[in-house]
């Protein structure tokens, strides 16, 4: 237990130590995140700057309960006010066909354009000329055509790379005539100025022919409809565009269109009632005339003519029989057909259609009659046949702004089928009603007939006459009352809808660009692009970067860390002894004596993977500062294919180690001593072309005994052990194995190359030390010093110490 808490805790632990190095690697870059994010504020208030600005209008338009007309229930049985529902105002109001209509409406069949530097300009309500459509064909639309003025009336067009039917044109260009129309392949228009606009001669502005259908779906694309108040009934309508005249001027529109088919769609039904009416009419006009041109000439002929008292009681009943014969007749007419047409067709609309075939006129497509039309006063039909219209006209609302599987959609299906199911049963009901009050009525108007027929002949014809007369009479009168009743509901309705709040300049504000939220994203970009440079930097780099990295792949002690050297002398330990480097040897020094033991001699073999890691630097520096500490140094340079010690310390290197081993020059001859005490200094000697046979001949191990004899310290500087292998030979009689790593220079890699030479026992005792490394806050706190306390070459409390 205790060694899984451990475990957790050194786990947590590396993780501060990686974070903390990754936060000094983005404080250490401080400058680069200034200035990427100075660029990005630039780079923000440009777009700001040159974007096109934006501007946002809005309206309102408030949607009331449908309250009762003057047609009332008297005429056409209503049943009232309905709820709102206002997502099917809003689908209204999304609709492309409106927006298309709308489109129309304002007449915008082409919009003008001027090219500016980053954005193009829209010129509406500033057009520079008119454009008319002769008519020959249809101009081509959405196409940029790019006019410039080259005199008082002569234009150039041009087209850039236009693709039309299939047929490629570049680099169109002609030129053409103001009033003149201007036709060719694909074009034909007038172009003429615009009286309130000045062109300059040589500016070049473009336009383009639209399509009202796709750019009334790019209306419907960007307006928004939204529900105010969820409580209330208003409905707000929002546009944004780059010409504040132009999102006014579509949102008014939209809003007068809307009212306009909210009204339309509410007068339907009195509408198609008056056409039918007109119809009937017709017919009864005639009729009226010709039974009055008979009746008076038959009065006019029996002047004296006087019916008995029981003439006229019997007249009257014939009279109100035959009425009422009438009314049953047509109710019972308009119930058959009624009937018929709901089993035979499957949309209610095609009722009206086939009534209107019945009646020789058309009447109406929406909508259907009220019953009460005929006089056919059951509430429940008439209730039935007006909501079954009413459901038909909100499907055909609906279908604008949902699919045909929509569950809204499939909801009014289910409740038509069940209306026109009801309007069925009580059909069938009044159907055998009517019938059995027409077979009551032609009893009774036989009985009357028969009394009549004891009556004078003169008497008879007198009556049929006037009752043929006053039949029509009375149906004239009643269907003008109808018709009457009909025109005061059109003229006294009113929309369901009103516009509350216009769109308008003062009401419309600029929300774009917006310049605090483009600062903030570039300033934002600007910082991030350093950022994901370290991060991938740091993905990608391979090299030891940090002490950090490498202690995390080795558990191998790292004894050291040398600074870098700013300096191009070599031995800096006794020139600079206030140094930053001087330090770094120190703190070597000390590391390694604590591994010696009291009055024992140590012999250290400083070796390198690779060259270029700076070995013979840490070896020369090495010895000198453990030379300083009053101890007895020899430097051995073992490094015979590449030697560098010998001109560091100004030796000529003719008689050196090379020659001790071969036996041509005894151990006295080749120690060289050095201008620093208690250092002395044995060269390679001249180069020789079998070092690694030297090394192993048993002569470099009589030399180490006699080392350790004379020396407290043998600093043996060797070559590279991935190149060659006298490095590996040499540290085999060394006590430590000191091997350089230097910083961002060698590779990760290297590291596990030399954990499987101390795993494997090629070399003991190994420690590193890594050389040439930039201090900073963070390094120094882990190698236990800090910044400018011992160093003459950095800054300390803010005053350059040298």
């Amino acid at each position: 237990m205790t060694s899984s808490n451990e475990f957790l805790e050194n786990l947590v632990r590396e993780e501060k130590k990686q974070i903390k190095a990754f936060q000094y690697k983005l404080v250490s870059n401080w400058y680069w995140f200034l200035l990427f994010g100075i660029l990005g504020l630039a780079v923000g208030f440009a777009y700001s700057y040159y974007s096109p600005p934006t501007y946002q209008a809005k309206s309102t338009i408030l949607v009331q309960n449908e309250s009762k007309s003057l047609r009332g229930k008297e005429f056409f049985e209503d049943e009232g006010g309905r709820g709102i529902n206002i997502q099917d105002h809003i689908g209204v109001l999304k609709s492309s066909s409106l927006a298309k209509q709308v489109i129309g409406k304002l007449k915008w069949e082409t919009s003008w354009f001027q090219k500016m530097l980053f954005f193009d300009m829209d010129m509406y309500d500033q057009e520079p000329f008119l454009v008319y459509e002769t008519g020959m064909y249809v101009n081509p639309k959405e196409i940029p055509l790019y006019i410039r003025m080259i005199s008082d009336e002569e234009y150039v067009v041009r087209i850039d790379n236009l693709s039309f039917e299939n047929q490629e044109v570049s680099d169109f260009e002609s030129k053409g005539k103001l009033g003149v129309p201007f036709e060719n392949e694909f074009f034909s228009f007038v172009l003429e100025k615009n009286p309130n606009v000045i062109v300059p001669i040589g500016e070049e502005y473009f336009f383009v022919f639209h399509d009202f259908e796709s750019i009334g779906l790019q209306y419907v694309n960007k307006l928004e409809v939204t529900h105010e108040d969820l409580k209330g009934n208003l409905i707000a309508l929002t546009l944004k565009g780059a010409n504040a005249q132009r999102v006014i001027d579509f949102l008014n529109e939209l809003s007068r269109q809307y009212i306009e088919f909210c009204l339309s769609e509410k007068n339907r039904i009195s509408e198609n009632t008056v056409r039918f009416i007109d119809m009937q009419l017709e017919g009864v006009v005639d009729s009226l005339k010709q039974s009055g041109h008979l009746f008076s000439d038959f009065q006019s002929k029996n002047q004296s003519l006087n019916l008995a008292r029981e003439a006229d009681l019997a007249i009257a009943d014939l009279k109100r029989l035959e009425e009422e014969y009438s009314l049953s007749e047509r109710k019972l007419n308009h119930i058959r057909n009624l009937f018929s047409y709901l089993n035979n067709n499957s949309h209610f609309s095609k009722v009206e259609s086939n009534l209107q075939q019945d009646f020789g006129k058309d009447f109406g497509n929406k909508s259907t009659l009220s019953p009460s039309v005929v006089d056919i006063t059951d509430p429940v039909l008439n209730n039935l046949v007006l909501k079954l219209g009413e459901l038909y006209n909100k499907k055909e609302i609906l279908s604008y702004s949902v699919k045909q599987n929509d569950p809204n959609m499939l909801v009014l299906e289910k409740e038509i089928r069940h209306t026109k199911h009801s309007l069925e049963e009580n059909l069938k009901n009044l159907l055998v009603n009517t019938e059995k009050d027409l077979n009551s009525i032609t009893r009774r108007m036989s009985d009357v007939k028969s009394q009549l027929v004891k009556l004078p002949g003169m008497e008879q014809k007198f009556i049929n006459f006037k009752r043929r007369y006053d039949l029509n009479n009375d149906l004239y009168t009643f269907l003008l009352k109808k018709r009457a009743e009909a025109e005061i509901t059109i003229a006294s309705n009113v929309s369901n809808s009103q516009i509350l709040d216009r769109a308008s300049l003062i009401s419309t504000r600029q929300v774009g660009p917006k310049i605090i939220i483009n600062l903030i994203i570039g300033f934002l970009i600007g910082i991030s692009l350093p950022f994901i440079f370290i991060k991938t930097r740091d993905y990608f780099n391979n090299t030891i970067g940090s002490i950090y990295e490498l202690e995390k792949e080795t558990s191998l002690p790292v004894l050291g860390v040398i600074a870098h050297n700013k300096n191009r002398k070599e031995v800096l330990v006794c020139n600079r002894p206030r140094s930053a480097i001087t330090e770094s040897f120190r703190s070597l020094r000390t590391d390694l004596e604590n591994l010696s033991v009291e009055n024992q001699q140590m012999i250290i073999s400083v070796q390198s993977v690779m060259p270029g890691e700076g070995k013979s630097f840490i070896s020369a520096n090495l010895a000198a500062i453990l030379a300083l500490n009053h101890r007895k140094v020899l430097l051995v340079e073992t490094d015979m294919r590449k030697p560098k010690l010998s001109k560091m310390f100004g030796c000529d290197g003719n008689s050196g180690l090379s020659n001790y081993l071969n036996e041509e020059e005894n151990f006295n001859d080749i120690v060289c001593p050095t201008q620093i005490d208690n250092l002395s200094f044995i060269p390679a000697g001249p180069i020789s072309v079998n070092p690694a046979e030297l090394l192993s001949n048993g002569k470099f191990n009589k030399f180490i005994d006699t080392l350790k004899r004379r020396y407290n310290f043998v600093i043996m500087d060797s070559a590279p052990i991935s190149v060659v292998t006298d490095g590996l030979l040499t540290g085999k009689y060394a006590d430590i194995n000191l091997i350089v790593l230097r910083h961002r220079f060698s590779r990760k890699g290297q590291v596990s190359y030399i954990n499987k030479l101390a795993d494997k026992g090629t070399l003991k005792n190994v420690s590193l030390v890594l050389n040439d490394f930039k201090f900073n806050e963070f390094d120094f706190e882990r190698i236990g010093y800090r910044k400018g306390y011992y160093q003459d070459d950095y800054i300390a409390n803010g005053v350059m110490i040298k």
